[in-house]
């Protein structure tokens, strides 16, 4: 039975209900005979006190759902944090003070950031979670938006970091520079310098400023994810004479990095500068398996994905053959054949070397690095951190070429400080980007190890 919380109405008809049993128990009173008096008397008040009882609980039970029901739904900061792994509070060490400085020597100059705990902003939450999961445009509005949130407070510097960072990883130095300096302007402060390091496309990405080349390997599993490399090459292509996409390592690719692979190749075909496609083959293999005569898909991402393929390795018959199954598939004209746009064509760059790519950053003495963009179970990194921490007390990860971390990559990686801390392990984190440093804050990776941040 459910009950609603009690209005004026419900308290009287309560107040009736329970008046007509008295007067029911006291009309069967049978006379003043005072042994029977004194039972009844107590039988009315036993009764009494069972409707007061009854009405009590009806009045808290229809307090928790109507609290429930106010109960504002929950953000997607919050909704994302509650899928996450969890950690039981008591598994959670004390944070430790100062690990592994003899490997990071004084690092005092560090600017610092004033925050407590992971009760980062809704806002900034929520702008970390978006980036982590390869939404960079949402992102960057809802970073946007905060610049001007006074509410903000301490965290407001956080916010502007955050927008620098991810104009950097878009590769788009023109909003960077106009942000930094309204950020010096604002702050009084030297604004952050820009990265050719932090606005590298992925891992494996190469630059070849002398003779505007840039080439960028993609990964055997092409998934949503890959929208944010996409995001990334195109922005920096105005600044690229030749762009190299290497497809030679990938293996799958599903809708939502077909959309954006098609939307990666549309985007060359109309531009002036040149896409070179590595591993043409491999694509187009990939795509290939991810459809199936017959079966019609909720998206065709996959179908044009292989036919663009076939138009960039110039095979016009294996494009007709593969036009007339997506016909029949979904009972539509065929595609027909046009030779790729002259910027976009297969093999080699122009220049047979990339002249002078651009040198890896040191690695931080004796420490585990992360690079590029760790997405999905993360299983090889959590493989190599967990042969580099074996016999090690404390652990330095390296992150200063760590671009991006998918959520649920950092809840892996939060399940794996806590084992290490379970076993005496010291965790330092170096230098991540401000995106990446928000998200920890978000998983509370900061409880159980340090996060040294970036000097400015």
């Amino acid at each position: 039975m459910v009950f609603s919380l009690f209005n004026r109405k419900d308290r009287q008809d309560s107040r009736r209900a329970r008046e007509a049993v008295l007067a029911r128990t006291a009309d069967s009173r049978p006379g003043p005979n005072p042994d029977t008096l004194a039972a009844q008397r107590e039988a009315a008040r036993r009764t009494e006190e069972k409707i007061n009882q009854i009405e009590s609980e009806m009045i808290a039970a229809a307090a928790v759902a109507r609290a429930g029901a106010d109960r504002p739904p929950m953000g997607p900061a919050t909704a994302a944090r509650a899928e996450a792994p969890t950690v039981p509070q008591a598994a959670r060490p004390a944070p430790v003070a100062d690990p592994a400085t003899a490997f990071l020597g004084d690092q005092a100059g560090a600017m610092a950031i004033d925050v407590n705990g992971s009760a980062l902003p809704s806002v900034l939450e929520e702008a970390a979670i978006l980036y982590s999961n390869g939404q960079a445009q949402p992102a960057s509005l809802a970073l946007r938006q905060a610049l001007a949130d006074s509410g903000l407070g301490a965290y407001q510097s956080l916010a502007w970091l955050m927008l620098l960072d991810l104009h950097q990883a878009l590769g788009d130095r023109q909003s960077f520079e106009a942000l930094a300096l309204e950020y010096a302007a604002r702050f009084e402060s030297s604004p952050p310098g820009w990265s050719e390091q932090l606005g590298a496309p992925a891992s494996g990405a190469r630059a070849g400023a002398a003779n505007g080349i840039a080439a960028v390997d993609f990964p055997p599993i092409l998934d949503a994810a890959v929208a944010a490399q996409v995001d990334s090459i195109v922005a920096a292509s105005a600044r690229r004479r030749e762009t190299v996409a290497d497809f030679g390592r990938v293996e799958s690719v599903d809708a939502d990095a077909a959309e954006a692979l098609l939307r990666l190749l549309r985007h060359f075909e109309k531009s002036p500068n040149a896409l070179v496609v590595r591993g043409g083959e491999a694509l187009f293999a990939a795509a290939r398996n991810a459809i199936e005569p017959g079966r019609r898909d909720p998206s065709e991402a996959g179908w044009m994905l292989a036919l663009q393929a076939l138009r960039v390795l110039g095979r016009q018959q294996a494009f007709e053959d593969l036009s007339i199954e997506y016909c029949v598939t979904y009972e539509v004209s065929p595609p027909s054949w046009e030779p790729i746009a002259t910027t976009v064509r297969a093999g080699e760059p122009v220049a047979a070397d990339l002249a002078a790519p651009v040198a890896p950053q040191r690695q931080e003495a004796d420490a585990f690095a992360l690079r590029g963009d760790v997405v999905g179970r993360m299983q090889a990194e959590l493989q190599g951190l967990r042969t580099h921490a074996a016999a090690r007390r404390e652990v330095v990860v390296d992150c200063r070429g760590l671009r991006r971390m998918e959520f649920v990559a950092a809840g892996d990686l939060l399940n794996e400080v806590v084992t290490m801390r379970s076993a005496g392990k010291q965790v330092l984190f170096v230098e991540p980007n401000y995106l990446v440093y928000a998200l920890m804050l978000v998983m509370g990776i900061q409880e159980l190890a340090e996060i040294r941040r970036r000097k400015i």
